[in-house]
């Protein structure tokens, strides 16, 4: 499996990438020192052009690859995350993140998402929450031309007023949902341990009760809202359900 990963990065070597011309130098020497096996030297080039947000598919593909040969599997799994965001690269990132998770000594406790989390969750990266709202305006507004029809042109078409309480309230509905995924995706970021371990506490104080410990690869669902009240402390939600705080080093929120 791991001689599939390594050659997964070949297409994306010779492939093109849509990125500033000033910075394809950046990328292609990046290239160059990964397939001689420069590693850090690779990895480095390849942090300019995300810091400077030239990114794709392939780049993050690459990240995750060369992560894993430097054998930073938690950071591996962050950029193999990233890169299955790109439909280029959706289907071997996915390839590469099976392989990922299965290296890790430490398989944390995840409890099943609920169907409407899950539909939230789609909703956020499908539709988007402007979409939402969007078809929810559009609902509320043929309710509102066929109430002026039929207040206007004496409407007689049974089941009439029916159809308008329906489509009022369905695209109010519709309308209060929109706001509801947008406060999701402003409050919630998805985030990867990349570090070996990191002690959950249940304040922000080094003193603190201890939650739970958790380990590199661990996903964590990341509260920024109450996570903006401390200065270098996240507020995290482990996988099994349980809350609690955890430095932000070592943390990366995709």
């Amino acid at each position: 499996m791991k001689h599939l990963l390594i050659l997964l990065i070949l297409d994306v070597l010779c492939g093109s990438v849509v990125i500033a011309q000033s910075n394809q130098a950046i990328f292609d020497e990046a290239n160059t020192h990964f397939e001689n096996g420069e590693l850090s030297s690779a990895m480095s080039m390849y942090r300019i052009l995300e810091q400077e947000e030239q990114v794709s598919g392939a780049l993050f593909l690459n990240m995750g690859i060369v992560a894993v040969q430097l054998d930073s599997m938690g950071l591996a799994k962050y950029y193999f995350q990233k890169s299955a965001e790109f439909e280029e690269t959706e289907d071997r990132a996915h390839i590469a993140l099976e392989y990922v998770s299965s290296q890790f000594s430490r398989q944390s406790a995840t409890l099943p998402k609920l169907p409407w989390d899950r539909a939230v969750e789609w909703m956020i990266g499908t539709p988007t929450a402007y979409g939402v709202f969007i078809t929810g305006f559009i609902v509320v507004s043929i309710g509102l031309i066929l109430l002026y029809f039929s207040w206007f042109y004496s409407l007689q078409y049974k089941n009439t007023r029916w159809a308008i309480s329906s489509l009022l309230a369905t695209g109010s509905v519709i309308l209060l949902l929109s706001f509801y995924v947008d406060y999701v995706d402003q409050r919630y970021d998805d985030g990867v341990l990349v570090v070996s371990s990191k002690r959950v506490l249940q304040s922000p104080d080094e003193q603190a009760n201890l939650v739970s410990i958790a380990y590199e690869g661990y996903s964590v669902i990341v509260d920024q809202w109450n996570s903006a009240k401390q200065d270098n402390w996240l507020y995290i939600r482990l996988g099994n359900g349980q809350f609690g705080w955890i430095g932000n080093e070592g943390i990366k929120t995709l």
